[in-house]
């Protein structure tokens, strides 16, 4: 009887194994999917958004080797040791840096939706309000008019006290709400889905930059968002592979290569300024549409810093709609002496993003 065990267990452990190799290599492949251009091979942009499944399986087949066979934990340990930079991305640890202590800067970015009608509370401008950044940047914002009108009486007198610098581009839909006097340098979109500006102000004694961008979305249709909604109900027992192939992954794909040039633009903006400019702080805020694992982030990226890296405490979603839970709204930053010390993201669903707060400390 137990050689008859032995047979049993090696088959399976080698079974596991297999396994085992097999989703390493995958979940590598998805934590550098950012270094691969869609353009060139769209199948790595598809892990991408896959990173946070395969990092816990991952984990998962290290737990089972320890307490089945210790031989076996090479394969996990190595991948998750490969991958430390990613791991720590997706989830930051950063004891102690809370939002709310004080700080010499705040930013916030925050896709509204259109600013809808304030028939819930809080609404957007109460979620504004609450954070009292310096400089926030909007996206799929309202003209001015149409806020004005539709929260008067709802706390955008407040904004306007609070904020006596605020604009909408009529164009972008993007906007700014700022304590200091601003200045928008450049702003420009296409018939599609993708737009930026770029604003220049101060911080300290300091000439800053902000880009507010938002990059392609994936311009799905309302049913799509039905096929997705019952793919990833747990009691659903009748799933299109063949639909799912058509309908989403075809748009998905067409959407991460937009944005990979987009990405290649933005970034192109930034190099300019810091080269005419080498000691101006730069911040980049806004929708990407995609994560930390994506090539449109990390492109953006370069050698910037990511706020909710540097500040934050543990995983997030900044997206709260369909179950597309990702985080996908970002703060990046450059300058000499200056620190995220704290990062957040905000809990209102006002709109179908959450707002990202992140707290900086400038060098003197």
């Amino acid at each position: 009887m137990k050689s008859t065990r032995r047979q049993f267990t090696k088959p399976i452990k080698i079974a596991l194994l297999c396994l085992n190799i097999f989703i390493a290599v995958v979940y590598m492949l998805s934590a550098y999917a950012g270094y691969i251009n869609p353009n060139t091979w769209i199948h790595p942009a598809f892990l991408g958004l896959a990173y946070p499944i395969l990092l816990p399986v991952v984990v998962l087949f290290l737990l089972v080797w320890i307490f089945t066979d210790r031989r076996f934990l090479l394969v996990s340990g190595i991948a998750l040791v490969a991958t430390i930079g990613q791991i720590w991305s997706f989830c930051p640890l950063n004891f102690g840096g809370a939002s709310g202590q004080e700080a010499d800067f705040r930013v916030m970015t925050y896709n509204t939706f259109g600013m809808r009608s304030p028939d819930t509370s809080p609404t957007v401008v109460d979620e504004i309000l609450e954070y009292d950044a310096d400089f926030v940047c909007i996206q799929e914002s309202a003209p001015v008019p149409v806020i004005r009108n539709r929260f008067k009486g709802h706390g955008w007198d407040k904004i306007e006290q609070r904020y006596p610098h605020f604009d909408v581009s009529a164009a972008t839909n993007l906007g700014y709400l700022s304590k200091k006097p601003v200045e928008t340098i450049a702003e420009d979109y296409d018939d599609q889905y993708f737009c930026y500006a770029i604003y220049r102000t101060t911080i300290g004694k300091r000439q800053a930059y902000f880009f507010s961008i938002h990059l392609e979305s994936i311009g799905l249709s309302n049913s799509d968002k039905q096929l997705y909604m019952e793919l990833t109900a747990p009691d659903d027992r009748n799933r299109s592979l063949r639909g799912v192939r058509s309908q989403l992954l075809s748009k998905l794909g067409r959407a991460f290569r937009a944005r990979a040039k987009q990405a290649e633009l933005i970034r192109e903006k930034i190099d300019s300024i810091r080269d005419r400019q080498p000691d101006a702080a730069i911040f980049v805020c806004g929708d990407f549409n995609d994560t930390p694992q994506s090539y449109a982030y990390q492109t953006i990226k370069g050698d910037m810093n990511d706020a909710y890296i540097d500040g934050a405490l543990g995983p997030t979603y900044t997206y709260n709609a369909n179950r597309f839970y990702f985080r996908i709204d970002h703060i990046l930053y450059e300058g000499n002496g200056i620190e995220a010390t704290s990062a957040a993201r905000g809990s209102s669903k006002a709109s179908d993003h959450y707002p990202v707060i992140a707290d900086f400390e400038i060098g003197k």
